[in-house]
């Protein structure tokens, strides 16, 4: 089978201290994988390797087969195609919305401008902000600036998207447009994998979720069965902290 995603025998480590220790891991296309665990266990980690923006140690990854750790690889135009969203929203302060959406289109994949805005515009009306086109980030909500940084991001055509914490930074009242965006891009289909504290999301369009600690995938099955019944003492303890309010 040809799996989007496949990490084999991540190591990671800043100086002496490892943060991802041996992770081994295959997503689906259109698979939607949610990536749980307590602060420090190497989820934030394991996305920005899997982007390219760190290097592994030791170990494979691999995005639609082709080994991103080799040297050989061109990243730049491997990261095309891998799209990521982080908790800060990292929206140019000085552009509009709509100029912030276009800009990699033209100057990364030399789409024509009147193109770049088309789709731009077909982006912000996905995510609820055709309206906000000509405003400034400092004039919208985090959840609208967030929103933004998800359209930004499709805007280069990723087959992959990856989520870090998209809503922790965000008033509570402004989590569920953000979670709605994403639920619409899981439902058409894109490979989405997600660090998550929102377990409500996780039950209720993540496929398969895996639970972390200390650098290592410690559980790994169906949101619910995890949920319900965690079989390693670390996924007991962690599970029976932030599910109690569900």
């Amino acid at each position: 089978m040809n799996f989007m995603v496949e990490v084999r025998n991540l190591h990671k480590r800043f100086g002496h201290h490892e943060v991802l220790r041996g992770i081994n891991l295959r997503v689906k296309p259109s698979e939607v994988l949610v990536i749980v665990g307590p602060s420090g266990s190497g989820k934030s980690t394991l996305l920005r390797c899997i982007n390219g923006l760190e290097h592994a140690t030791s170990g494979q990854i691999l995005i639609e087969g082709v080994d991103i750790t080799d040297s050989r690889v061109d990243i730049n135009a491997m990261r095309q195609k891998v799209g990521i969203v982080f908790q800060s929203f990292n929206l140019f302060p000085h552009l509009t919305v709509l100029r912030n959406v276009t800009l990699a289109p033209i100057k990364v994949k030399k789409m024509r401008p009147e193109e770049a805005e088309a789709k731009a515009l077909q982006l912000l009306k996905r995510v609820g902000l055709e309206d906000k086109a000509q405003a400034y980030p400092s004039q919208l909500s985090g959840g609208q600036q967030q929103r933004v940084a998800i359209a930004r991001a499709l805007a280069m055509d990723p087959d992959l998207m990856l989520f870090d914490e998209v809503t922790s930074a965000l008033d509570p009242e402004l989590v569920k447009e953000v979670l709605d965006a994403m639920k619409d891009l899981a439902r058409s289909g894109m490979t989405m994998l997600v660090v998550t504290h929102e377990m409500g999301f996780a039950r209720e369009v993540g496929d398969r979720l895996i639970f972390m600690d200390e650098g290592e995938i410690v559980e790994e099955g169906k949101p619910v069965e995890i949920f319900t019944n965690p079989k390693s003492p670390r996924a007991k303890d962690f599970f029976s902290k932030i599910l109690s309010h569900l």
